[in-house]
């Protein structure tokens, strides 16, 4: 697997956690305002509990994805350390991004291509790293 498809598997795995986290919390609040009876406010609780079971699935899944994304990023620094992990590791856009960093979209696209080719350079088309440390999983 190469550095971008690691990247984006996290990005995907976000993406997914957050959705997942979305639904749940509609689902809690459809619970608590809805009139129905407490038969119908249990079966709903009883989904919430599974819905839950399969996110705490999802999150423990993201979570090892994005380990070995923060290994391959400790190769980066600055900027393109910057628009990396917010773009793959917390799943932003980049409207978003260059809104955050005070940048117009093109400077985040530029520091996005030069990081992209760094880590090309150094991983190759073998991206997964073996992290030596704990120092080189922190962000």
């Amino acid at each position: 697997m190469d550095c971008l498809e690691l990247l984006m598997k996290a990005r995907e795995a976000e993406l997914c956690v957050q959705a997942e986290i979305e639904h749940i919390e509609r689902l809690h609040r459809i619970m608590r305002t809805s009139g129905k009876s407490q038969r119908y406010a249990e079966q709903i609780a009883t989904k919430l509990a599974m819905l839950e079971t399969d996110l705490n699935r999802e999150i423990d899944r993201a979570v090892d994805i994005k380990r070995k994304a923060l290994c391959i990023l400790s190769a980066l620094n600055g900027y393109e350390r910057t628009v990396i992990y917010r773009y793959y590791i917390l799943g932003e856009d980049w409207n978003k991004i260059a809104d955050k960093m005070f940048f117009c979209e093109r400077q985040v696209y530029y520091y996005r291509k030069s990081a992209l080719k760094k880590l090309n350079d150094k991983y190759g088309y073998k991206g997964e790293k073996k992290c030596s440390s704990e120092n080189e999983l922190r962000t």
